[in-house]
C-alpha cells in the first residue's frame, strides 16, 4: 500500500528546517506551512520516492529505535491525514 497526496505540497529547507509547504493547488484544503522533524521530513521523502508502506516499516524494523520510529511513524501518518496533506490511500 502506498498513500495519496495532496497535489501542490512541496518539502523544502529553509535555515535547516524541515518545512511543507501548500502551493497554490493546496492552498484550501491544508495549512500553508507545517514544520516537520528530521525524522518526518524522512517519511515524507519516503512518500515522495513512492515507497510502499511495507517498505517503510521494513526500514524501521531494521533500525536500533524501531519501538520509538513506528510510534512515530503512526503519528506522523494520522497528522498528515488530519492537515489533509494525506488524501487517501491505495494497494
Amino acid at each position: 500500500m502506498h498513500f495519496i497526496l495532496h497535489k501542490g505540497i512541496v518539502l523544502t529547507k529553509v535555515s535547516d528546517v524541515n518545512l511543507l509547504v501548500a502551493t497554490r493547488d493546496a492552498w484550501e484544503d491544508c495549512p500553508y506551512v507545517m514544520l516537520l522533524s528530521p525524522t518526518e521530513a524522512s517519511f515524507w521523502r519516503f512518500f515522495e520516492n513512492g515507497l510502499e508502506e511495507e517498505e517503510i516499516l521494513d526500514r524501521i524494523e531494521h533500525s536500533e529505535k524501531k519501538t520509538l520510529l513506528i510510534k512515530l511513524y503512526n503519528l506522523f501518518i494520522k497528522k498528515m491525514k488530519e492537515n489533509g496533506y494525506i488524501i487517501g490511500e491505495e494497494d
